[in-house]
């Protein structure tokens, strides 16, 4: 006798095969009303720092760029076929030096032609001088009327006129053959070659971009609050990684009047001294004062790496907002909290708002955090 769901069967009728299909059946109808099991989703860890208030000090670095300084560009003032081009990037010149040659071939024939013709004008000069002469020796004795002789006079001054014109094409040709040598008009060096051998270069085509060799420049954006403390002249300090944190004093020699990105200025402050070792391109931390707007305010220095910037791809831009995570360990969750970016260096992003002491900040996998995620912190035994 067998029961199931409270039903009382008799099993001794069932025999050979026929048991054993009552049997799986039993089985597979128990299996059918066992509850499924959903998976549970995982809660990720995280490594997380405590913030502390920064000295107001430390905001004054923001990122900049070294370049030469007095950037031009070098072009012929004349046409035609590149034939010598010596120089590369990063090249040094001295003035006076031959940087680059046109073809002369066309400029030579040129000055060959008008040189022709004003030996032809020289000569017709000459028998017109010869001829008035004649005429006015000949007309202070009546034997050739008034008319003839103001006919050799006009004859005369037409033939002077002529050569004239023709000595000024001739120094015309002259120069336009010693354009086709470019020359260095001052010691530099090549931050930008422009042109190519055997290119065809037209008037004013830039062939080089040049620079000040011994003195350099550092470019920085600065963000709005900064600008209202920045004066002409103003002596800063610029910190240069790649030459071993070198720390060189600059002159501020140029405060941009327009924002670019992110309400930002642009400003370029000069080297002092020249510097061993420093080239266009690099990496410099120039050292600002700060107004009382910042230095009034809450500073917070956070890993770059603590950082999510949803509108650029190139990392957080000063005077901008961006967008950090903040554990609440009561609630085992993560808060997006968007504070303002004031200022950077090297790999620390200086923030004000948004943040206060002691909170906990994610530093690892920002990108595929949310607002209100389920989340744990990170320990070592993991």
């Amino acid at each position: 006798m067998m029961r199931r769901a409270g039903i009382a069967i008799d099993t001794s009728i069932l025999k050979g095969p026929l048991a054993s299909l009552f049997v799986c059946a039993t089985v597979l109808a128990g299996c059918d009303r066992q509850d499924v099991e959903e998976p549970a989703v995982p809660v990720p860890s995280l490594k997380t720092i405590e913030v502390k208030p920064q000295d107001a000090a430390q905001v004054r670095s923001l990122s900049g760029t070294l370049i030469v300084a007095e950037e031009t560009k070098l072009s012929f003032a004349v046409s035609g076929k590149l034939i010598d081009v010596p120089l590369r990037e990063g090249s040094d010149f001295k003035a006076g030096q031959e940087i680059a040659r046109l073809d002369p071939q066309d400029f030579e024939r040129e000055l060959a032609s008008q040189k022709s013709k004003l030996d032809s004008l020289k000569i017709r000069l000459k028998d017109a001088e010869d001829t008035f002469r004649r005429q006015s020796t000949l007309a202070a004795s009546g034997t050739v009327s008034r008319a003839a002789l103001s006919r050799s006079e006009a004859a005369l001054a037409n033939a002077r006129a002529d050569r004239q014109v023709a000595e000024v094409a001739v120094a015309t040709a002259e120069e336009n053959l010693r354009r086709t040598t470019l020359v260095a008009p001052r010691d530099g060096i090549v931050t930008k070659l422009m042109a190519k051998q055997y290119e065809e270069i037209a008037t004013g085509q830039p062939v080089y971009e040049v620079g000040r060799q011994d003195a350099m420049e550092v470019v920085v954006l600065v963000p709005e609050q900064f600008v209202a403390g920045l004066k002409y002249g103003n002596t800063v300090t610029a910190t240069i990684p790649g030459l071993q944190d070198a720390v060189v004093k600059c002159r501020i020699v140029e405060i941009g009047a327009t924002a670019e990105a992110g309400n930002a200025f642009r400003v370029r402050a000069r080297l002092d001294d020249p510097t061993p070792g420093a080239r266009s391109g690099m990496t410099a931390t120039v050292a600002l004062p700060i107004p009382s707007l910042i230095a009034d305010r809450t500073v917070f220095a956070v890993p770059l790496a603590a950082i999510r910037f949803d509108t650029t791809e190139t990392g957080p831009v000063v005077g901008q907002r961006a967008t950090l995570f903040v554990f609440d360990a009561s609630r085992q969750v993560v808060e997006s909290r968007e504070v303002p970016v004031v200022g950077m260096a090297g790999n620390r992003v200086f923030v004000t708002d948004g943040l206060k002491a002691g909170d906990r900040i994610v530093t690892a996998g920002v990108a595929f955090l949310r607002d209100g995620q389920k989340a744990r912190l990170w320990s070592a035994a993991e």
